[in-house]
């Protein structure tokens, strides 16, 4: 417990007293500038115990991120590879906490099929949901489909 004061009391300490002697030092530097104004700044903290920010830490440990296991592949369309359209998709995806990717929104889209081939890629999408203190939790990602003609 004296660690955990410790830890916490010393640099707080000696922020005020380098500050207290900083301003001391400057503010009389002009004798001109006197200031009728008061400043008083009031701080309030909560004060954690060891054992609690332990607790937080091994809760957080608990958490997991979205993990995207696989993605699949998009195609170019006939139509799109007869009139050359290449380009990005950007869909605003919600990787839902029952296992089950849903487009939500367009952010950008291009002719030929090609958002509607986003959008099945997207909705195959398998992931592990993302997790806090080990329950799964829905989370909304956008995420970039690129067409070009190289790539097939």
């Amino acid at each position: 417990m004296f660690v955990c004061l410790l830890k916490r009391a010393l640099p707080f300490t000696l922020t005020l007293l380098v500050g207290s002697g900083l301003g001391s030092i400057f503010s009389g530097a002009s004798p001109r500038s006197q200031s009728s104004v008061t400043t008083t700044t009031t701080l309030t903290t909560r004060s954690y115990s060891c054992a609690e920010r332990h607790r937080a830490r091994a809760a957080a440990a608990e958490s997991t991120p979205l993990i995207v296991t696989f993605e699949p592949n998009t195609r170019l369309t006939e139509a799109a590879r007869r009139n050359k359209t290449v380009g990005v998709v950007e869909l605003l995806v919600r990787f839902g906490a029952d296992g089950k990717a849903t487009v939500v929104d367009h952010l950008t889209t291009l002719p030929d099929g090609l958002t509607e081939e986003a959008e099945r890629a997207a909705e195959r999408t398998a992931f592990r949901p993302a997790t806090i203190n080990g329950k799964p939790y829905t989370v909304t990602e956008v995420r970039q489909f690129i067409f070009s003609m190289d790539r097939y």
